[in-house]
């Protein structure tokens, strides 16, 4: 059996600033900044360095072809699971002193990713978070400001999808506590 798979994967950004339990950080007082960033182990993410990047992955096929650089497929005997590293860069700013959040305002942040649409088939991970369309998934409860945090984006395709283009997007919201 050959499978060929055309993957378009789309990461999108929802931004959220609000008070966490702890947090004194309020839009008015504080201001967070979001990136998603080209890990060096990664596939390059178009637009690196926003808050919106794309990771393209191309043609992947389950058996044979090349994969991508930066990517790693791996077989199960009913799925084939792509992978590939990204980072998250999140900083904090104090908007009536300029000084970094974790100094005054807020020691870190939480943050959540989200399926934009719902996939019946397909499994998405960050990390070992599998995610949904119905809720966010924590990924982290304790982020540090101003550290390029890296995540591993992981799909898992089984045998039994039809070949085909696969593509959602990934709603991710940081909340300073």
């Amino acid at each position: 059996m050959r499978m060929r798979l055309n993957y378009g994967l789309l990461f999108a950004l929802t931004l959220v600033v609000m008070p966490g339990a702890r947090s004194q950080c309020i839009p008015i007082v504080c201001s967070l900044t979001f990136q998603l960033q080209s890990n060096a182990s990664g596939i390059a993410l178009g637009a690196s360095g926003s808050n919106y990047a794309t990771a393209a992955f191309g043609t992947i096929q389950a058996y044979g072809g090349a994969t991508p650089l930066g990517v790693t497929k791996t077989m199960s005997a009913s799925s084939m699971t792509i992978s590939t590293p990204f980072n998250v860069y999140v900083t904090c700013y104090n908007l009536l002193s300029l000084i970094p959040c974790t100094l005054l305002v807020s020691p870190g942040y939480v943050l959540t990713a989200q399926l934009q649409s719902t996939d019946m088939v397909n499994a998405w991970k960050i990390g070992s978070s599998i995610l949904s369309s119905a809720s966010a998934t924590t990924l982290t409860s304790s982020g540090v400001y101003a550290s390029a945090t890296a995540y591993t984006l992981g799909l898992t395709i089984p045998f039994s999808e039809r070949a085909g283009t696969v593509s959602n997007s990934i709603n991710f919201v940081a909340i300073a506590n």
